[in-house]
């Protein structure tokens, strides 16, 4: 085996072991999976890390302007295939990720759908054999004030809600309620091309339909328990499996880093 090639498994190889700590496998039918990771805790891996990124993914990294933002989208992707090639049982660095004209992941050729989400140093990856996925994750408390969105992202019976709360509370509410509408969207595969927030609800656990000219299942969403740092839901079709949420932790020694 060559040196490029070591380079190339080592990141994979790492992230194999923490999948195996966290308890991860790859779901079965209709079930959805979704991994949450601290790139902070990957920093020492990022050399081997670009070298599963493909030549589109290697120029948006290089477009970054900071280098924690560079960084941090190289760990994630990294990841990303990671968790693609382990489930569809290929090198990461070999999987196929296309996407739609409104940024939707893809994976042609198999019955998986995946969806990716970063917010500052933390990554979420959703994957299941469903037809379709949407994750998300946000940093709390955001760098944002969100107060000043309530008319923007929610509805007029979702506004009354959040200006009946007190402010403190007002933010982290929101920040859950678009985490679930964000989650919904990339779901229907429009992103913030799609309805505007504030035109549809997103109870979780509630049925949420598509509009009617997208060809997606009813969805529903769900918020994810995470660290204190993050807010996360998941949307997934309506009547699919279980979902299972898996936090990586850091890489250990003796797992194969690339610098051993």
């Amino acid at each position: 085996m060559s040196a490029a090639d070591r380079v190339c498994e080592a990141f994979p190889r790492l992230a194999a072991h923490a999948f195996l700590r966290a308890g991860f496998s790859p779901p079965t039918a209709d079930d959805v999976a979704v991994l949450v990771f601290d790139t902070a805790a990957w920093l020492d891996q990022v050399v081997a890390a670009e070298h599963l990124l493909d030549s589109g993914e290697c120029q948006r990294a290089a477009r970054f302007r900071f280098a924690h933002d560079r960084v941090a989208y190289v760990l994630a992707h990294a990841m990303w295939r990671s968790v693609l090639g382990w489930c569809l049982g290929c090198e990461a660095a070999a999987v196929r990720i296309t996407s739609t004209s409104t940024g939707q992941p893809q994976l042609p050729g198999t019955p998986w759908a995946t969806s990716l989400s970063h917010s500052g140093s933390w990554v979420a990856v959703a994957v299941g054999c469903t037809a379709v996925v949407g994750v998300d994750i946000e940093r709390s408390p955001p760098l944002r004030a969100l107060n000043d969105l309530v008319s923007t992202v929610c509805t007029p019976r979702e506004a009354i809600d959040m200006r009946a709360l007190p402010a403190a509370a007002r933010e982290h509410a929101m920040l859950r309620l678009w985490t679930r509408k964000e989650a919904l969207l990339k779901a229907f595969g429009t992103g913030l091309s799609g309805p505007p927030p504030a035109t549809f609800e997103a109870l979780p656990g509630a049925c949420v339909a598509p509009p009617p000219e997208l060809a997606c299942p009813p969805c529903s969403v769900h918020e994810l328990p995470l660290p204190t740092a993050v807010v996360g839901a998941l949307a997934v079709p309506v009547g699919s499996g279980k979902r299972y949420l898996h936090i990586l932790d850091r890489p250990m020694a003796g797992d194969g880093s690339a610098g051993e």
